[in-house]
């Protein structure tokens, strides 16, 4: 397991763990789609960051609205049919 931060706009950065960076990216989709919806309608300009132990894995300066619509088909290793939006209903996420 590896450890990633998601921080998106101001709000207070989310730590999780997944396998891998791809699983990773697929997690933050999902958490983004679940909690930042008013971002992504509202502000969709708003910076989005996934870092991980090797660094970051989003674009610098990368807005939220860049982010979802890029994921999961521009990463390599990601299966575009394990992309379930709004699936962040994990213990890292909601803390059980």
């Amino acid at each position: 397991m590896t450890d990633f931060t998601l921080a998106v706009g101001t709000h207070d950065p989310h730590g999780f763990s997944a396998q891998g960076e791809a699983e990773a990216i697929v997690y933050a989709v999902g958490y983004i789609e679940a909690r930042h919806a008013g971002e992504l309608t509202d502000r969709p300009q708003e910076v989005v960051t996934l870092m991980g132990r090797d660094g970051l894995v989003t674009r610098p300066s990368e807005r939220i609205d860049e982010f979802v619509k890029r994921v999961p088909g521009d990463h390599p290793g990601i299966d575009p049919s394990r992309f379930q939006p709004g699936d962040a209903n994990t213990p890292d996420c909601n803390g059980d």
